[in-house]
């Protein structure tokens, strides 16, 4: 008795295919004709309805498109139909920047759900500081959670940039609240986000700004210079009108005077440009600088000459060093700076003179253990 095989052709599937596209062409065999915007486009109902649960459901029921010949899609432009009927033959769909909107309300509305994945798929590969407020909307628009989580990433790693763009402008209390709030941000300075948060409420000033107290609190006023809180936040109209604003203006004073006396406020998640991984020889004028990112080494102006001996430590979110360094030519062994990741700034001088010790971080203090007294 002979055997059973189950046998299969690889190219069969390619060349039916290739066969409906040619009867399309031609419009052999085409029993609908789907209209926009007046350009007709020929088709089979058995292959819309097995690629679109919107397609299926209408030849499927009594609605009266199941009758028709000619079936008008008002709501989807002729570019997108093109795409999307393209698609549904040939499985190849070209998106651009110019038709990426059009596609992914026709690809939703008729529910082709490869093509739809496809047009997720570009949006994610094309997310930018230039467009992600944009396709931040459609992920509202058409509820794409994860395309919306994406932007909201790209806005948090780029909000310098994103901030300034008039179309931010444009987000509601609620986005401008969730935006402010966030620990993710990575900002130059909190001066970045006081601005963009003074120039979106002056911007519909009527409407919003009874929003700008409890939008304000939010900000982290502590990182504020001391110089910018005097000669910009405490001279602004929208500070001084509301008491709530101005306590909170005050008690960011208090603290530059007296931090020990005020809890501190959490820093965001890269207040200050913290991308490198940084290395500090002691007898070097430049620091090295590994950006972790981008996988490159770089290098780094570091306070001091040559020939220095310093004790380095992170603590609380800035790089101290304390010890011997030439400064302008002298030779100073009790000099303590600090670096918050854009500039150094000198602290008080240590009592003592050291050249080798070790320095610890242990419960918010620096103590240090003294090898050589000089």
């Amino acid at each position: 008795m002979a055997s059973s095989k189950l046998l299969s052709c690889d190219g069969h599937f390619d060349f039916v295919m290739d066969m409906l596209v040619k009867q399309r062409n031609n419009t052999d065999y085409c029993d609908v004709t789907l209209v926009a915007e007046g350009q007709k486009f020929p088709a089979h109902r058995a292959i819309l309805a097995a690629s679109s649960k919107y397609f299926h459901t209408m030849f499927s029921s009594q609605m009266k498109e199941k009758f028709e010949k000619e079936i008008r899609i008002k709501e989807v432009t002729k570019i997108a139909m093109k795409q999307v009927i393209n698609f549904i033959y040939t499985n190849k769909v070209l998106l651009s920047e110019e038709n990426i909107d059009e596609v992914l309300h026709a690809a939703s509305l008729m529910q082709v759900q490869d093509l739809l994945a496809l047009v997720i798929q570009y949006l994610s590969d094309e997310i930018s500081p230039i467009n992600c407020l944009h396709y931040r909307q459609l992920g509202i628009l058409y509820s794409l959670n994860d395309l919306v989580w994406e932007c909201d990433w790209c806005i948090w790693e780029n909000f310098d940039q994103v901030s300034t763009q008039e179309k931010f402008l444009d987000i509601d209390k609620v986005e401008m609240e969730k935006l402010i709030s966030s620990d993710e941000l990575e900002i130059v300075s909190e001066e970045v986000v006081y601005e963009c948060l003074v120039g979106w409420v002056k911007h519909d000033l009527q409407t919003r700004k009874q929003y700008f107290p409890a939008l304000f609190k939010h900000l982290r006023l502590q990182y504020v210079e001391l110089d910018y809180l005097y000669q910009n936040i405490k001279k602004e109209g929208l500070v001084r009108e509301f008491s709530d604003c101005t306590d909170l203006f005050v008690d960011a004073l208090f603290f530059c005077i007296k931090p020990e006396l005020i809890k501190k406020q959490k820093p965001r998640k890269v207040c200050y440009p913290r991308k490198e991984l940084i290395f500090v020889p002691n007898k070097n004028k430049k620091i090295a600088s590994y950006n972790m990112r981008e996988g490159e080494w770089s290098s780094l102006q570091v306070c001091g000459e040559p020939e220095q001996h310093v004790m380095f430590i992170f603590h609380e979110d800035m790089v101290y060093c304390f010890g011997f360094m030439s400064e302008n030519g002298y030779n100073k062994s009790n000099i303590s700076k600090r670096f918050n990741g854009i500039k150094w700034e000198n602290l008080a001088p240590m009592v003592n003179s050291h050249s080798e010790a070790a320095v610890a971080s242990i419960q918010g203090e620096c103590h240090f253990f003294i090898q050589y007294l000089l």
